[in-house]
């Protein structure tokens, strides 16, 4: 069992991730296989610059996590002393952040539990803030919130101990997710499933029921390009019954693997060591349109 059961507060960012219980990020490896799973878990996580403006967003908008740190660029009054030197700008010419400076500048934030952009990053943050908080929906549910709560539990049936961290907890679950496509009902329906936010509610929503602490689950969705357009989505029942159930076949499969020792790859849906390819439904539509359409000519 885990050192931390229940719903825990104020706990640091790191020392969350450093736990070895079940992340829905963990689910989802699972789910593509135990190989992949055990690669996660054998290789520590590293910061990703790609994550580094919804992360940033998710400072400014809640009022925690980590905050931003603007390369001096010789526009505003941030300096970074650097071999001996005090420098305005740590940017090359060109603007990029190739140099040593710039590139020591990144790494001493990164230590400070800061988050390194340059000024149109920053100025992209705080748009995106305001969009969402703009939105009427996002505000009410903004109102009172505890933000960053961690929640662990032990899975009753196969002993895997599991956490979550929530992004804003209150009478609702509320989950903040920025997107380079669109916040749009279509557009966040094919982000659910390609990035398996469908497994992240199915994870929480396990957990917080054996917590007795279930609640309605709300995502807020913005934009990262002009006009920062956001909007509040839940899921339907459907996608939340298949949430559930592909947590639970993760759940399921760490056990077995963690019993076993074996953290096999791809399991082929005939069984069998060769897979079957079969036509995915988009390319059965496309096949019965073109045959349609020929045979209406």
């Amino acid at each position: 069992m885990t050192e931390y059961q229940g719903i825990v507060r104020d706990l640091d960012e790191a020392t969350y991730h450093s736990l070895p219980a079940l992340s829905s990020t963990g689910a989802k490896k699972l789910l593509r296989s135990p190989a992949h799973y055990r690669h996660y878990i054998d290789h520590p996580h590293e910061d990703k610059p790609e994550f580094d403006l919804g992360s940033a967003v998710h400072a400014k908008v809640l009022g925690v996590g980590a905050s931003i740190a603007v390369y001096p660029d010789g526009e505003g009054t941030e300096t970074f002393e650097y071999d001996g030197e005090v420098l305005r700008n740590v940017l090359a010419a060109n603007g990029a952040i190739s140099t040593k400076a710039a590139k020591e500048f990144a790494a001493s934030a990164r230590r400070d539990g800061l988050i390194p952009v340059k000024r149109a990053v920053a100025r992209k943050v705080d748009r995106i803030a305001e969009s969402v908080l703009r939105n009427h929906a996002a505000r009410r549910l903004l109102e009172n919130f505890e933000p960053e709560v961690s929640i662990f539990a032990t899975d009753p049936v196969t002993g895997v101990d599991l956490r979550g961290r929530i992004d804003a907890f209150g009478r609702q679950v509320i989950d903040l997710k920025t997107t380079a496509g669109e916040a749009s009902e279509i557009g966040f329906a094919g982000l659910v499933f390609r990035h398996g936010y469908d497994v992240q509610f199915g994870h929480y929503d396990f957990i917080l029921e054996q917590l007795g602490e279930q609640r309605s689950w709300l995502w807020i969705v913005v934009e990262t390009e002009p006009p920062y357009v956001s909007a509040v989505h839940t899921l339907n029942e459907d996608v939340m019954q298949m949430g559930r159930d592909r947590a639970r076949v993760a759940r399921e499969r760490l056990a077995r693997a963690l019993e076993t020792g074996e953290w096999p790859g791809y399991e082929n849906a005939s069984g069998g060591p060769i897979g079957i390819i079969r036509p995915p439904m988009w390319a059965v539509y496309e096949y019965q349109d073109l045959i349609e359409g020929e045979e209406a000519a």
